[in-house]
């Protein structure tokens, strides 16, 4: 935690979020794994989740959004809601410094467009994460 001072006392403590960048890119002077900090680092993480498979990871089975599979599921305005449900309570579920998710669903041909917006608790508020997936086939 970074303290934040005013006239040299203590008068808040600010919670700083940070996780390694996954793209593992050498820090340009220090060589060292860069670091994504605060918003960037909980987008990379909601990322990460969305795009994990089920029994992708071991020893958690059910860490993972099934983002992939929305793709050939999404024919009905009942299964639609039913994956943005899920996309919902799978972030809430394994992201802890969110809250107030609300994924939205965009269909242009072979494409799926998703937009996640969210808070961070006890940071900034409407936060968003734009993804498309695209069908190999």
């Amino acid at each position: 935690m970074a303290d934040l001072k005013s006239q040299g006392k203590n008068v808040a403590a600010k919670e700083v979020y940070a996780d390694l960048d996954m793209n593992f890119k050498a820090h340009p002077i220090t060589g060292d794994l860069t670091i994504k900090k605060d918003s960037d680092a909980i987008k990379q993480s909601i990322k990460n989740i969305m795009l994990t498979n089920y029994y992708e990871r071991p020893f958690k089975p059910s860490l993972g959004g099934g983002f992939r599979d929305l793709l050939f599921a999404l024919d009905t305005e009942r299964r639609v809601k039913r994956a943005q449900r899920k996309i919902k309570k799978t972030i809430e579920d394994f992201e802890p410094r969110v809250g107030a998710v609300f994924p939205q669903f965009v269909i242009k041909g072979n494409e799926l467009h998703v937009t996640i917006n969210y808070n961070i608790r006890n940071g900034m508020p409407n936060q968003e994460v734009n993804m498309t997936l695209q069908r190999a086939r």
